[in-house]
């Protein structure tokens, strides 16, 4: 049974319970300090006089690796009982940072307590996402501001899953008129984006509302995606050039009573 021993299990366990909660977790957890694993190589730990253990000179202190079958992952623990429980040989537990553990490796895969009730993955693409400060699993409205440069491209991967997911929320949505999908990849932000017109006749809140249904859960892997008004972008024409988010077509009878 998972007892929270301190504030970030308490908005863990209830980001992994109510998901409206996740990005306060996120956002919490970038800056949090969190606890890892070191285990040492070229020599043994020793008890010292106080119960600490002491590092022999010469003795090299590294993370281990938590295997989800032949994939590797960095494991992170939220206070030092969770370390303790899933690494029972030769070991330290220190403290660290989030920020600073993701920032040393940011090409890494990660896992938050491995062989706990509560815990979490962490792909590349979301280490860089909450690096760059992006904490929002859904869509987020941008404004492009004048003279910025933004790289439009077409994916050489088609995201079906997050396309097929759009289509189904969209088509709910008689405001919604077209939407059409790119990469972007923005000044001044490492990473590429997923940027989604949008041409809609109605309230740009119920757009917003339809993007997040849609991408509840992992459609979008890790990489954050930007919604534009196509009305007010000025990216609008190169926009209606890339992947066409498709209505879903509606059998006879739902036609007829829509």
């Amino acid at each position: 049974m998972f007892e929270p021993e301190n504030e970030i299990e308490r908005m863990l366990m209830r980001a992994a319970q109510e998901p409206p909660e996740r990005a306060a977790f996120a956002r919490a957890l970038i800056d949090a300090e969190i606890v890892v694993v070191l285990v040492p190589e070229g020599g043994q730990l020793k008890p010292g006089p106080d119960g600490q253990a002491i590092v022999p000179e010469g003795t090299r202190l590294t993370l281990p690796s938590a295997m989800r079958g032949e994939e590797r992952l960095l494991p992170f623990f939220t206070a030092p009982s969770r370390a303790r429980a899933w690494f029972s040989g030769d070991h330290v537990v220190a403290p660290d940072r989030t920020r600073d553990l993701f920032g040393r490796y940011p090409e890494a895969f990660f896992v938050l307590n491995p062989g706990s009730d509560y815990g979490k993955e962490f792909t590349p693409a979301e280490v860089k996402r909450l690096l760059a400060g992006h904490f929002e699993e859904g869509a987020e409205t941008i404004t492009i501001p004048a003279g910025e440069q933004v790289m439009l491209g077409h994916p050489s991967d088609v995201p079906d899953q997050l396309i097929a997911a759009l289509s189904r929320e969209f088509s709910a949505e008689k405001s919604i008129r077209g939407a059409w999908l790119m990469l972007a990849a923005r000044a001044g932000h490492p990473d590429q984006s997923w940027m989604l017109g949008v041409d809609h006749g109605g309230s740009w809140s119920t757009v917003l509302a339809a993007i997040n249904r849609a991408v509840a859960g992992n459609v979008l892997k890790g990489r954050p995606l930007d919604a534009v008004p196509l009305e007010s972008s000025s990216l609008a024409s190169t926009l209606r050039t890339g992947i066409p988010i498709p209505a879903v077509k509606r059998g006879f009878f739902q036609k007829l009573f829509s």
